[in-house]
């Protein structure tokens, strides 16, 4: 049986444990079979303490089945993957454990612009579970170069920034870093959009010395204060790597996920004259009633799949797509991007906005959610869905549609919906909830937990 290295995003865990030097040459290995040990590799890190280690075996990987290698250094995974799609590159690995703690890191593999399919994924397992790898003979052994790819990456994405929006006129901007990878791009890019940029946490360390990495609300205090106490027009944050964008107000407030996507989802499909919007399936229904007002259509996919449907026959429809904290502009490329989405971002508060984020952001619904999850042991985790539906959708009213793509989503004809999904990686099962009315949000969170612990109960 093949081992499952591959989660929702690449390979992350602890490199005692996870991701060693000894998986990220096997890696190696693989990807260099996978290519029939022909053309050239990107790889680039992000600045944790174990990113020196890990590429250089990773390398030896790739090197020893006849593949060259471009050794792109620190460089964000946006700009990794954007990599990959220029002629004569066969793909390109971003060594990266994104929002996780210091002590962590991991691997992704692009092709074309978007992350591996999971088809591809499955091929590199099976090779490293059997041990069966190509091997270059010995006047046949890859090379190494060096390439600084930032100003091709930014020019790329001020190319296509300003086929959306025009120059700023020295609106005030605040970037937090979290001492990541983007820390030489996103301030730049602004700086030449014509934004006055302040940055903080804005040097390069795997420590992240300034806050975790993750831009959550709870490690964004700091930002927040600042944010408050301060005249800048919009706050912007990062996370490890630069894939994540996260947004503040003036007023310091942490402006939820689902509205920014819902904002860019629009701004799209208004451009495009309609199109399919992406979007993983623990997002709110704010995306669908703004989207379908614009006329586009919404289009929902597991967690780590929205790459999976930009391969398909519609993926050539989509004008936008995202998972929470992670734009994906299709007019620019197919990988996930929060360099892009933060100067996207300041460019509508700049002018939709008229330099006030909070002006711009009360034309999308603010509507109440809630997260939250059960503890739920992984042997009864194939047979508690299921049962969750079976007793769940008979108590809930105006139920619209049910999807299942990525656990059970029961979507009603008010914009209300519950959706209950397993964990892949705890055990946990997770709840969201989202409606227009807080109390319409308690009715549904109470009703699906305590159908949950029912269903716990009679499973244990």
């Amino acid at each position: 049986m093949t081992d499952k290295l591959f989660g929702t995003s690449g390979i992350r865990g602890s490199i005692i444990e996870k991701s060693t030097t000894d998986l990220a040459l096997n890696l190696g290995r693989a990807l260099g079979t996978f290519l029939e040990g022909k053309g050239t590799v990107g790889v680039g890190t992000d600045a944790r303490t174990s990113k020196d280690m890990l590429r250089n075996s990773l390398v030896a990987g790739l090197l020893s089945t006849g593949i060259d290698v471009v050794d792109l250094g620190i460089a964000p995974m946006p700009t990794v993957a954007y990599y990959s799609q220029i002629e004569g590159i066969s793909a390109s690995v971003v060594i990266t454990a994104s929002h996780n703690p210091s002590a962590d890191n991991g691997f992704k593999f692009f092709n074309n612009g978007r992350e591996f399919v999971r088809e591809e994924e499955v091929f590199l397992e099976t090779c490293i579970s059997k041990g069966q790898y190509l091997t270059a003979k010995w006047d046949e052994c890859g090379e190494v170069r060096f390439l600084n790819i930032k100003e091709q990456y930014l020019t790329h994405v001020k190319d296509f920034l300003s086929s959306r929006g025009k120059q700023s006129s020295s609106t005030r901007v605040l970037v937090d870093l979290a001492n990541g990878a983007a820390t030489e791009y996103t301030p730049h890019l602004l700086l030449e959009m014509g934004f006055s940029v302040t940055t903080m946490n804005s040097h390069q360390d795997g420590h992240f010395p300034g806050r975790p990495a993750e831009p959550s609300p709870r490690n964004l205090v700091d930002a927040m204060k600042m944010a408050a106490n301060s005249d800048f027009a919009v706050t912007v944050c990062h996370d490890g790597d630069g894939d994540r964008l996260a947004v503040i107000d003036e007023q310091g407030e942490f402006i939820d996920q689902n509205r920014v996507i819902a904002l860019f989802a629009r701004d799209e499909v208004k451009r495009n004259g309609g199109g399919i919007v992406v979007a993983s399936i623990d997002t709110s229904s704010v995306i669908d009633e703004l989207v379908t007002a614009a006329g586009g259509t919404v289009t929902r996919m597991p967690l780590g799949s929205l790459q999976e449907f930009l391969t398909t026959d519609k993926g050539k429809d989509v004008v936008f797509a995202s998972e929470p904290w992670k734009p994906i502009f299709t007019k620019m490329g197919a990988w996930m991007d929060g360099i892009a989405g933060a100067a996207r971002f300041v460019q509508l508060v700049d002018e939709l906005g008229n330099g006030s984020c909070m002006k711009l952001m009360e034309t999308i619904p603010k509507y109440p959610i809630l997260r939250d999850f059960v503890p739920c042991p992984d042997k009864i985790k194939p047979k508690f869905l299921p049962k969750v539906k079976e007793l769940l959708v008979p108590k809930m009213s105006g139920v619209d549609q049910i999807l299942e793509v990525d656990g059970i989503r029961i979507e009603c004809t008010d914009g209300s919906y519950v959706l209950v999904r397993v964990s892949g990686t705890e055990p946990k099962a997770r709840v969201y909830v989202g409606a227009k009315e807080q109390g319409t949000v308690d009715k549904l969170a109470s009703l699906a937990k305590d159908v949950m612990a029912q269903v716990l109960e009679e499973l244990q």
